[in-house]
Protein backbone atom coordinates (compact mmCIF):
# COMPACT_ATOMS: atom_id res chain seq x y z
CA UNK A 1 0.00 0.00 0.00
CA UNK A 2 1.72 3.58 -0.83
CA UNK A 3 1.61 6.47 1.16
CA UNK A 4 -1.04 8.36 -0.59
CA UNK A 5 -3.45 4.96 -0.22
CA UNK A 6 -2.61 5.04 3.60
CA UNK A 7 -3.28 8.63 4.19
CA UNK A 8 -6.80 8.24 2.54
CA UNK A 9 -7.50 4.78 4.18
CA UNK A 10 -7.01 6.71 7.75
CA UNK A 11 -8.70 10.01 6.51
CA UNK A 12 -11.73 7.57 5.27
CA UNK A 13 -11.80 5.83 8.73
CA UNK A 14 -11.68 9.16 11.16
CA UNK A 15 -14.38 10.91 8.76
CA UNK A 16 -16.29 7.49 10.59
CA UNK A 17 -15.36 8.15 13.61
CA UNK A 18 -18.00 10.60 16.31
CA UNK A 19 -16.20 9.62 19.46
CA UNK A 20 -14.53 12.71 20.66
CA UNK A 21 -12.39 11.50 23.15
CA UNK A 22 -10.98 9.69 20.88
CA UNK A 23 -10.13 12.02 17.94
CA UNK A 24 -9.05 14.32 20.57
CA UNK A 25 -6.22 11.54 21.00
CA UNK A 26 -6.14 10.91 17.12
CA UNK A 27 -5.66 14.97 16.92
CA UNK A 28 -2.66 14.85 19.94
CA UNK A 29 -0.62 12.04 18.23
CA UNK A 30 -0.42 14.47 15.12
CA UNK A 31 -0.02 17.41 16.89
CA UNK A 32 2.78 15.63 18.05
CA UNK A 33 3.97 15.30 14.89
CA UNK A 34 4.05 18.07 13.67
CA UNK A 35 5.75 19.81 17.02
CA UNK A 36 8.81 17.85 15.89
CA UNK A 37 9.86 20.69 13.55
CA UNK A 38 12.46 22.29 15.59
CA UNK A 39 12.27 26.35 15.35
CA UNK A 40 15.57 27.82 16.44
CA UNK A 41 16.32 31.34 17.87
CA UNK A 42 19.10 33.80 16.24
CA UNK A 43 21.37 33.11 19.26
CA UNK A 44 21.10 28.96 18.44
CA UNK A 45 21.50 29.58 14.77
CA UNK A 46 24.58 31.46 15.27
CA UNK A 47 25.77 29.31 17.74
CA UNK A 48 25.83 25.98 15.28
CA UNK A 49 26.91 28.21 12.48
CA UNK A 50 29.85 29.15 15.02
CA UNK A 51 30.53 25.42 15.95
CA UNK A 52 30.33 24.40 11.92
CA UNK A 53 32.86 26.53 11.37
CA UNK A 54 35.50 25.36 14.32
CA UNK A 55 34.70 22.00 13.13
CA UNK A 56 35.43 22.76 9.68
CA UNK A 57 38.94 24.85 11.04
CA UNK A 58 39.77 21.25 13.17
CA UNK A 59 39.01 23.10 15.65
CA UNK A 60 37.71 19.74 17.87
CA UNK A 61 38.86 16.67 20.17
CA UNK A 62 38.11 12.94 19.31
CA UNK A 63 35.85 10.81 21.30
CA UNK A 64 38.77 8.89 21.93
CA UNK A 65 41.45 11.64 23.07
CA UNK A 66 38.58 12.99 25.68
CA UNK A 67 38.24 9.78 26.58
CA UNK A 68 41.83 8.93 27.21
CA UNK A 69 42.02 12.41 29.18
CA UNK A 70 38.88 11.19 31.02
CA UNK A 71 40.75 8.16 32.15
CA UNK A 72 43.99 10.30 33.17
CA UNK A 73 41.99 12.45 34.94
CA UNK A 74 40.34 9.12 36.64
CA UNK A 75 43.84 8.20 37.57
CA UNK A 76 45.02 11.03 39.36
Amino acid sequence: MSTIELKNLVISKISEVNDEAFLLAINTILDSKSESILILSDDQKSSIKKSQKEYLEGNYFSNDSVNEEMEKWLKQ
